[in-house]
């Protein structure tokens, strides 16, 4: 059931104008305190009939004062009584805060999907965060949701990694290595002397003018060397002597080619690397509290025959375009198009190249075949694909090749989840030279300074530590809108006094500490009765008043997070919960109140406090801990 007590006031106030409570809900504002405590943007029909509506609204039981200014009505609430709803609200109703769908959708949600060649690094965290945060709040409001992670074996990338396994003479990776870490770094290994042999070739050929750049980049590329070569000396040299005596891009080729074709001894080669490579995603992905329910191999969408369909239907509408066959989208290209498509009326969208001149295919033809496997497989209303800004010009080509294709409803419930990069600052990240920040570094770092805090504050468990890290980095990702960057600032991800996921596991524990407090001193903690008992009195106090005008706002933020799939309203809000309730807590005794009536308030207030804040750290992908 779905209770909202702002939503009963603008339920009064449609009725009171004679307006549509869309209309009013789109004019609904939080005004400075001064002003009131909510507002409502008017109509120019709707202020000509301010007598009447005036008059109306004293039949809203929650409306204490209504002052028009210009186009904004100004409502003053009844305090107790607006206190009592909501407080009867977040104590009578355990899904206080979301309103369930009347309908429920199927909705697939592709996150992570990082390439299988290295650890997951500082960015493929934010992917991780973000794509368990649309899971948990699209479940929340009764939608059925599939995780799944796209495996790309199929690439370039991946046949590089497999050629420097090749040249090795033993696969084993160490004992002390993680197997992900391992496979990022022969991958890193045979990129870089790769690059490093082809710059040398380009300079015997180079005129003055070329020299200096190319020698710029030779040496960046030997310092990036020699510290591999530092990490695995005896892998670095068995690649480096097999990398001399071959044509690197023709053994790439090769590779390449014959893993689609599904040669067998390189589809044991590539497949136990990738494997291997996984097992440490599903551990990191474990640590970081992230679940995939389907993970999906390319290399199998080419066999099983369903690419060559795509390629097929591309076939007999494509074009030459730079020597190559293409699709020209030029003729579905339409304002009203991208608009159902949800594309930028200003991005420049190219041909689409649909196969290399070696006869391999493009990742972006495979991911037609691999969304309508999603929507299949799922019966799926809709398929949400978490992937960088930077993709945003393939995502929009295969928006637009679905629909030319006459896959209409699936390129219109075809959603580009995008996110803008991480930086960590003093750092160029590049997983080709082993330049990445990973996510087990960032989630060890942040356990072993929660420990060091933990300590000076009477102790606590490593696990409780790992928790609180982990929590830590979850919040700080999704604390910022997904269309903006993020600054990765140790100083902001772990500050235990403001603005953190610290602060708030703290604030959360305050709580669960005024309970503990309470029962020791044989206080009944019964939410009814404590309810039936509020006193008159309780919210005179306006610091107690802007905590309950504050959980009664939780549902409108909750349902905004959930309509726009952004979490850093509910981040953002979660923290002004804290804030204040915080503020309250240093200015007056709440179990040791010695009103009785006035002491039962407050705990009462505390619980709602109390339940907002674990619901808003469950729907953000973190543990709510008891104790600190």
């Amino acid at each position: 059931m779905c209770k909202n007590p702002l939503e009963d006031i603008r339920m009064c106030i449609a009725t009171a104008l004679n307006a549509s409570l869309d209309g009013v809900r789109k004019g609904f504002e939080i005004p400075r305190e001064e002003f009131g405590d909510i507002a409502i943007i008017l109509t120019k029909a709707m202020i000509e009939k301010n007598s009447v509506f005036l008059n109306n609204l004293k039949s809203c039981e929650l409306v204490a004062q209504a002052d028009l200014r210009g186009i904004y009505l100004n409502i003053f609430l009844d305090r107790e009584r607006f206190a009592r709803k909501t407080l009867e609200y977040v104590t009578s109703y355990d899904d206080y805060g979301v309103c369930r769908e009347e309908k429920e959708k199927n909705i697939v949600v592709e996150y992570v999907s990082a390439n299988p060649i290295h650890p997951l690094h500082i960015g493929a965290a934010r992917n991780a965060a973000l794509g368990s945060f649309i899971i948990k709040i699209l479940k929340a409001f009764g939608n059925n949701t599939q995780a799944r992670f796209y495996i790309n074996d199929a690439g370039r990338q991946v046949a590089t990694v497999a050629l420097g396994f090749k040249l090795l003479k033993n696969h084993e990776k160490p004992a002390n290595v993680k197997p992900d870490h391992w496979v990022g770094l022969i991958y890193a290994i045979t990129n870089t002397v790769a690059e490093i042999q082809k710059i040398k070739k380009s300079l015997e050929k180079a005129d003055e003018e070329n020299m200096k750049k190319l020698r710029e980049e030779l040496d960046e590329l030997m310092a990036d060397a020699a510290k591999l070569w530092r990490i695995a000396p005896d892998a670095f040299n068995e690649i480096s002597e097999g990398l001399k005596n071959i044509d690197f891009e023709e053994e790439i080729s090769k590779i390449m080619r014959s893993y689609e074709e599904k040669e067998p001894s390189t589809v044991a080669l590539v497949r136990r690397i990738i494997n291997m490579c996984l097992n440490g995603f599903m551990e990191t992905l474990k640590r970081f509290g992230v679940e995939i329910d389907v993970w999906d191999w390319e290399s199998d969408l080419i066999w099983s025959g369903e690419v060559e369909k795509i390629l097929s239907e591309l076939r007999r509408k494509a074009t030459t375009y730079k020597g190559t066959l293409a699709v020209d989208f030029r003729s579905i290209d339409t304002e009203e198009v991208r608009e159902r498509l949800g594309i930028e009326k200003e991005l420049e969208i190219p041909p689409l190249v649909i196969q290399r001149s070696n006869g391999t295919t493009l990742y972006t033809i495979r991911d037609i075949a691999y969304t309508l496997k999603k929507f299949r497989e799922f019966n799926a209303d809709k398929v949400i694909n978490v992937i960088a800004s930077e993709q945003k010009l393939p995502q929009a080509q295969l928006r637009l090749a679905l629909y030319m294709l006459g896959y209409t409803k699936e390129a219109e419930n075809l959603m580009h989840y995008s996110y803008e990069i991480v930086n960590v600052e003093g750092m160029k990240m590049s997983s080709r030279r082993g330049r990445i920040v990973t996510l087990d570094e960032i989630i060890d770092e942040a356990k072993k300074r929660v420990l060091m805090e933990l300590e000076k504050r009477g102790g606590g468990t490593e696990e409780v530590a790992e928790k609180i890290g982990v929590a830590a980095i979850k919040f700080y990702l999704l604390s910022v809108s997904p269309s903006r960057p993020v600054k990765f600032s140790w100083d902001a991800v772990l500050n235990f006094e403001r603005n953190s996921a610290p602060y708030l596991l703290y604030t959360y524990a305050r709580t669960e500490g005024i309970f503990r407090k309470a029962k020791e001193l044989g206080l009944e903690l019964n939410w009814a009765k404590l309810l039936q008992a509020i006193d008159k009195r309780f919210v005179e106090n306006n610091r107690r008043w802007r905590l309950v005008k504050l959980v009664a706002l939780f549902p409108d933020t909750v349902y905004k997070s959930y309509r726009e799939l952004d979490p850093s309203p509910l981040a953002i809000y979660t923290l002004r919960l804290a804030d204040e309730f915080n503020a309250w807590y240093d200015e007056e005794p709440i179990v040791l109140e010695k009103d009785e009536k006035l002491r039962s308030s407050k705990i009462l207030l505390v619980h709602a406090v109390n339940k907002v804040l674990k619901k808003s750290l469950q729907l953000l992908g973190i543990e709510p801990l008891e104790k600190m």
